[in-house]
Formats: C-alpha cells, structure tokens, sequence
C-alpha cells in the first residue's frame, strides 16, 4: 500500500512506497511464507510443474483476492502489481497448506467485504467502483483507527496485507523491485556513500588508520 495524504484507502494504496510497505511486514510472516521456507520451496517445486491451480480460493474468492491484492501493492513505474508477480498464486496456496480453523477464518473474512458491500451499495465487492472500495477499506485498513465492531475485520485486513507482502517480496519481481542482487560480484562499487558513513558515524580513513586497510 503506499503512505497517503488524504483519508480514503484508494489513496493509502496510491502513495506508500514499496520499501514502506515491505517495513510494515512483521518478521514472522515472512520467516513462515517467504524465500527458503518449507512453503516456499513446496510451491516453487508446484510452479516448476505448471501445476498451479487454485486450491483455496473459489472463483468469487480470487477474483477479490487478486482485486485486494492489487490495491495494497499496485503496478508502478518500477514494476508490476502484486498479482502481477504471482503473488496470488503463492497465496492461494499457503492458504491451501493452513489449518482448516485458518482457512474458515479467511473465508469468513473475504465473505465480509462482500457483505459489506451489499450493506452500503447494493453490490458485491468486485462490482463495486474503486471509490466505494476504498470507502470499505478505509474503515479498516489502520487497527488504531478501526471502530470497536469492525476491530476484527481490521486485524484480518492486516493479515491480508502481510501475506500479499510476504508472497510480492518473495516473487523474482519482488526481489528485483528491492534491488537486490544477492552474491554477484560488482566491479563497480566504490564503498558506502558518504551520508551513510556520516550517519554510522564512521569512516573508510578512520578504517585504514586502525587496520592498515587500503581501498
């Protein structure tokens, strides 16, 4: 999703930046769903056989998944949206490998924006416009903010979010859109910028006076 100057979800979703949005994922839900995990690794073994059929989802439950998906991470200038990278596809299937008490939980959470929506406009929630979306998610994107009674659909929103993140930063589009480039020499590189070493409150000549060292 991306840090917002107004008050509607649509907008949260427009203007946080990737990096924000990666921040706001706890360490559990990406030591559980991402790169090296034994979830990971089941599916990429899945994917490499071009079996990726959705298992959790039904039909109307991927169409809004694939749609939430993409208001939290959406195609930028830099990359693509969540969907996307197969972000849905890795979702879909951690949530296949859960509990059935987790899974039940996500069916009931996804079934409430439709809900919702049929509440507020007569719609479900992929027929609505992407204003009436957002007024929904507004109300429940930030715990803090959310009211007593929509408390729980608020911390189910969160858990969406986390694992959409988890599964965009785990995807090689992902991992290209950080700008990680892993154990690749680079010939290049010329040390840390000189901000940086300010902030640390450290320096290469500091460096080569205790250690001898030569850049």
């Amino acid at each position: 999703m991306k840090t917002h100057g107004r008050t509607d979800a649509q907008t949260h979703s427009k203007d946080i930046s990737r990096r924000e949005a990666i921040e706001a994922l706890g360490v559990g839900s990406l030591a559980a769903y991402g790169v090296g995990s034994p979830s990971w690794e089941r599916f990429r073994k899945l994917a490499a056989g071009q079996q990726q059929a959705m298992k959790y989802c039904s039909p109307a439950e991927e169409a809004m998944v694939r749609m939430l998906a993409d208001m939290i991470i959406p195609r930028d200038e830099k990359s693509g949206s969540a969907t996307d990278s197969g972000a849905v596809e890795y979702m879909d299937f951690v949530l296949s490998e859960n509990s059935d008490r987790t899974r039940q939980q996500w069916h009931d959470g996804l079934k409430w924006f439709d809900d919702e929506c049929g509440r507020r406009f007569q719609k479900t929630f992929v027929q609505c416009s992407d204003t009436e979306r957002g007024q929904v998610l507004d109300d429940i994107a930030w715990p803090a903010r959310a009211t007593a009674e929509r408390r729980d659909q608020a911390s189910f929103f969160n858990r969406v979010r986390d694992l959409t993140g988890s599964a965009f930063f785990s995807s090689r589009m992902g991992v290209t859109d950080l700008g990680y480039i892993g154990n690749v020499f680079n010939p290049q590189w010329t040390g840390a910028p000189d901000e940086a070493l300010r902030e640390l409150g450290v320096s290469y000549e500091e460096w080569d006076r205790k250690y001898g060292g030569a850049r």
